[in-house]
């Protein structure tokens, strides 16, 4: 995916049109991939995948992705234009058995907790600072839907503190079908080195209960009117 310069965060509107196209016929999450998922324990247990995401439908989810204008995530009910692959995609997140795998590698049950997706299209300046997570969320995982990826910007490692170049992992390209998952606790510290332009990526959360997840919703709201103020991507032939 291109980069972009930071001065191109500016003016720009988000576009809510799609065309109507076909649902697609088969799954589009490989669960037998996901079952196949590497678990590591170092600097504290997470799951990495390959190929989770059927790549014979690269091209309908790719078609099919928001047309979001901004950086950050957004939550999935708040998007108009999710097309029918990727709305199908997000529902099949969505089912027990997704969760049942994820919660059995991370060594935390998380079917039937309260779940909430959000999508990013677009980095920022300020996007993959070291963190931890909020004490609300028991787990995360990230999906991404990019088709190819070169270097080590924008591309996640897990961190034995919040220094994005400490010691940790290797980085993880954010590239079309790969998968990441990590239960949250205090040490559960991740980032990636700065990348400004085009980042696709699903973000899944399972949280710690009902009150967490309106706990969540309620912030989600708060930054999404901020968000909303905030300038949009221009148009550029070089991000897509």
């Amino acid at each position: 995916m291109a980069a972009l310069d930071a001065s191109q965060l500016d003016a720009g509107t988000k576009s809510s049109s799609r065309k109507a196209k076909a649902a697609p016929a088969g799954p589009l999450l490989r669960l037998d991939q996901v079952q196949a998922a590497a678990v590591v324990d170092q600097p504290f247990r997470h799951v990495v995948g390959m190929n989770v995401v059927d790549a014979g439908q690269a091209a309908a989810i790719d078609r099919d992705f928001p047309n979001i204008r901004k950086s950050g995530f957004f939550e999935t009910e708040d998007l108009e234009d999710c097309g029918p692959a990727m709305q199908a995609l997000l529902d099949e997140i969505a089912q027990p058995e997704f969760s049942r795998i994820v919660g059995e590698k991370l060594g935390i049950d998380l079917v039937g907790r309260p779940q909430m997706a959000q999508v990013r299209k677009w980095s920022g300046p300020r996007d993959g600072r070291p963190h931890t997570d909020g004490l609300d969320k028991a787990a995360t995982c990230l999906i991404y839907l990019n088709d190819n990826w070169d270097g080590g910007a924008g591309a996640l490692r897990y961190l034995e503190g919040p220094d994005v170049d400490g010691p940790g992992t290797e980085a993880i390209p954010p590239v079309f079908g790969m998968l990441t998952a990590f239960a949250r606790s205090d040490s559960s510290w991740h980032g990636h080195p700065t990348f400004v332009g085009e980042r696709r990526v699903i973000q899944l959360f399972w949280m710690v209960d009902e009150a967490a997840a309106g706990r969540k919703k309620r912030r989600h709201k708060r930054q999404s009117f901020w968000r909303f103020l905030r300038p949009a991507l221009k148009d550029n032939s070089a991000t897509g």
